[in-house]
């Protein structure tokens, strides 16, 4: 039995699996026909997303519900009286969360499954939707239209393997592959091998065409001019002018091309099941003492909507990077966390946590009369120079008003700290130390931290040999 065989086994769902989902399913669908007949509304409910499509991992009992309003309801009328009704089913179910996308809609947990309530508009035609979930039902036609049974298996390994390395899930914490993707990768290539096998071979950006009868020079100008910073076109076969794959990084595609020259160089059963070997917080703390490691630490007053959590720490991110970059600060690593309710972090590691206590000026040649000139007005009060260098360059040595990059985060964290939602916080920034480590684990950010520190993702190991 290879790999892929071996693999299988342990991701296709059993059959009680599949019953507990369609019992689950069934109890929702009743009770949102039933409140929407009570509120005068006539609603088709479906189910949508990778159980529908029937590429659904085993363990992953997650449905996506999708409710089809009539179309001479305006949107406004759909976020209001529409999602009202799903949010009354949801408290009759008992236990839920409100989440928000381009509409709100309503997370609900029964029996060990969770279950997205999301309204949308029942539209004739993909180029006729109103919002962007209204697309979703003819991605579920074409799915069903286009893969085999055995190709649905072949997805399977594919979303596994995706998981694995870290790069499945197009949300804004991942910046990966959707499972819509995944889906219309092995539609276009059909198996998980070939799949692997083309992409060790992408050079960015990359370009599948996913269509038929298509001018597909053509098209993929038109991809290149509204999705200018992509860095893989995937056209969804629905909606042409649409990139299925417009959220992937350059980090997450690079990361999946690597990943498939290791698999095909050394197929193993982990890359499917590899969990990090677990580190102790002695050797944490052993591995970031001689290191600048950094975190910043948010309070979260308020559960916010994940993507816009995210969004706001991977810009304030960006933010410090290039502020510390700019001052001298030489930052080897970052990245962020939250587990999105009470706490937010973003760590840096630098490559030392102080700059020289003064810093060099090199200014123009004393031949550059007008320059040279204002160099030497610019820097006369500074404590060394300015003086002439071998070069001909004027120079000047200056004090840094700080040198600490603890006390750099602190001091000037209002340039940074601009996002609407973080700018009301002040985070607290520290060396990585006992303290801060424990805190983390316990938020559940272990993998996070122990992948930050020892910067070596447990698959990479069967890159070679």
């Amino acid at each position: 039995m290879d790999v892929e065989e071996k693999v299988l086994e342990m991701l296709k769902p059993r059959r009680e699996e599949y019953e507990l989902v369609e019992s689950a399913y069934r109890k929702i669908a009743e009770k949102i026909e039933e409140k929407a007949s009570l509120s005068g509304i006539q609603v088709e409910v479906t189910l949508q997303g990778s159980i529908a499509h029937d590429t659904w991992l085993s363990g992953d009992r997650d449905l996506d519900v999708f409710v089809l309003f009539p179309t001479s309801m305006t949107l406004e009328e759909l976020r209001v009286k529409g999602f009202n009704i799903l949010l009354e089913v949801a408290k009759e179910i008992g236990r839920y969360e409100l989440r928000f996308a381009e509409h709100p809609y309503v997370r609900v947990f029964l029996n060990g499954v969770e279950a997205d309530l999301v309204p949308a508009f029942k539209v004739s035609d993909p180029g006729k939707i109103v919002s962007a979930v209204d697309r979703t039902p003819f991605h579920t036609q074409y799915v069903s239209k286009t893969l085999t049974p055995g190709d649905k298996d072949q997805v399977r390994l594919l979303k596994k393997f995706m998981k694995t390395i870290g790069v499945y899930g197009a949300e804004l914490k991942t910046k990966g592959f959707s499972g819509y993707a995944v889906e219309l990768l092995i539609a276009k290539y059909r198996s998980f091998r070939k799949t692997l096998e083309e992409a060790s071979n992408w050079e960015t950006p990359v370009f599948i065409n996913t269509l038929e009868n298509a001018d597909w020079e053509f098209l993929k100008k038109k991809l290149r001019r509204k999705y200018p910073d992509s860095v893989i076109y995937m056209p969804d076969p629905v909606d042409p002018l649409r990139n299925v794959t417009a959220n992937v990084s350059l980090k997450a595609l690079s990361t999946f091309i690597l990943g498939a020259r290791c698999f095909l160089k050394n197929p193993s059963i982990d890359f499917f099941i590899a969990e990090p070997q677990p580190v102790s917080l002695d050797e944490i703390i052993k591995y970031s003492t001689d290191r600048c490691l950094v975190v910043l630490k948010y309070e979260l007053p308020e559960a916010l909507p994940p993507d816009v959590l995210w969004g706001e720490l991977q810009r304030v991110e960006a933010n410090i990077v290039n502020l510390l970059e700019n001052r001298d600060f030489e930052i080897i690593d970052s990245s962020t966390w939250t587990d999105e309710k009470y706490a937010a972090y973003i760590m840096l590691e630098a490559s030392s946590c102080s700059t020289p206590e003064y810093k060099l000026y090199v200014g123009p040649k004393v031949t550059v009369k007008e320059r040279s000139d204002n160099f030497i007005s610019k820097h006369s009060e500074n404590e060394y120079g300015p003086w002439i260098g071998k070069d001909g360059r004027l120079r000047s040595l200056k004090k840094r008003a700080i040198s600490s990059i603890v006390d750099a985060l602190k001091e000037w964290v209002k340039e940074y700290n601009s996002p609407p939602h973080l700018k009301p916080l002040t985070p607290s920034i520290s060396r990585l130390n006992h303290e801060v480590v424990i805190e983390i684990m316990e938020k559940g950010g272990y993998a996070w931290l122990m992948e930050f520190v020892l910067k070596k993702p447990s698959w990479m190991a069967k890159c070679t040999g």
